[in-house]
């Protein structure tokens, strides 16, 4: 069946695509079996698919990550993310239920058994009883998906997190921000909010990472890990597709991306964007919604001729991508490199 999928879309892309991405693949030090699945790969992905079936097929094969913004409050504006200036404070508005539970439903359709995570550029932990029953519904529907929600501790509770277990969650990633006037500094910043977050929850800790990137640490539950770091943005920073000024980086990007292959991202109001970078509500992120999940199901987003477009210009890029999209991708994603190629080779 896959092979099938895979023969059918390839008769479909364009020829031009196909010589650009045989000039990628052959030029890349791959040996002739990996630049050739690879090749198969991409085409896959960078044509528009009706047959439901083809879709099913290809869709489970290469999903990993489903990211869903149940409910789009925060409770912070961080200096280094986009809800610095984009409003995400005043009002909370809540993904209809009814698009929630089409999404679970698509994906149960192809028994989605990769990741699933709760939260994009929102506190998800900020609404406990909306969020208990949004885990809850996704843990009937999906029973083998590996759930994840991202927070930013501040309602970190040892007895929230054991009712979040309970309802379904496998992971939590915290993280601690300081403010702008600090520095990444082990001594003076980082130790201590480990020693205050380890004394709120009465659980010890084990370091899992020491380095100029990333300081993280890791609490257990049983049945529950809990990660708690601190991120360098000096080094780790990223510019959330051209959103902050302040932090574009001159990176060097020799890669195509492979982001919108691999993963789908649900904002609050229902629509879809191509990776964790971008976002709906930012203006210059428009041109990047791939549909709408109110109106649309996942897999007629997923294989629609938005998002089969700009996986080609993605795919085969420079830094500056090519095609129709060639003006947005030089204008917000040149200084990524979070560009997920490695993942999707190893498929």
């Amino acid at each position: 069946m896959l092979k099938r999928a895979l023969q059918s879309a390839y008769l479909k892309a364009p020829e031009i695509f196909k010589r650009k991405l045989r000039n990628f693949a052959n030029t890349d030090g791959f040996h002739t079996r990996k630049a050739q699945d690879f090749l198969d790969s991409a085409f896959a992905l960078s044509v528009p698919i009706t047959d439901k079936a083809q879709q099913k097929t290809i869709l489970k094969r290469y999903l990993q990550m489903v990211e869903v913004e149940v409910v789009s409050f925060c409770n912070r504006t961080c200096w280094f993310c986009p809800n610095s200036h984009i409003d995400r404070k005043s009002t909370s508005i809540e993904l209809p239920e009814s698009t929630f539970l089409k999404i679970l439903d698509n994906l149960a359709e192809i028994e989605y058994d990769q990741n699933f995570n709760f939260h994009r550029f929102n506190e998800p932990l900020a609404n406990r009883e909306l969020i208990l029953k949004r885990i809850a519904q996704a843990r009937q529907k999906l029973p083998k998906a590996r759930f994840t929600i991202f927070t930013n501790g501040d309602y970190a509770q040892r007895e929230y997190f054991e009712a979040l277990r309970d309802a379904g969650v496998n992971h939590i990633l915290m993280s601690y921000y300081y403010g702008k006037e600090k520095r990444f500094d082990k001594e003076q910043t980082i130790l201590p909010a480990m020693k205050k977050m380890s004394q709120k929850l009465s659980l010890p800790y084990e370091i899992m990472e020491d380095s100029v990137q990333e300081y993280r640490v890791r609490f257990e539950i049983p049945g529950l890990n809990i990660d708690y770091r601190v991120w360098n943005p000096d080094t780790s920073g990223q510019s959330r597709g051209g959103s902050l000024e302040s932090m574009k980086r001159a990176r060097r990007v020799d890669s195509g991306c492979f982001h919108p292959a691999l993963s789908l991202y649900v904002d609050y109001n229902g629509l879809v964007m191509p990776c964790c970078h971008t976002r709906s509500d930012e203006r210059a992120h428009r041109d990047f919604i791939l549909g709408d999940c109110n109106t649309h199901d996942v897999f007629e987003v997923f294989f629609g001729e938005r998002a089969a477009s700009l996986r080609r210009g993605l795919f085969s890029s420079t830094p500056c991508g090519n095609g129709a999209h060639a003006e947005s991708i030089a204008r917000i994603c040149a200084d990524c490199s979070d560009r997920r190629r490695d993942w999707f080779c190893s498929l």
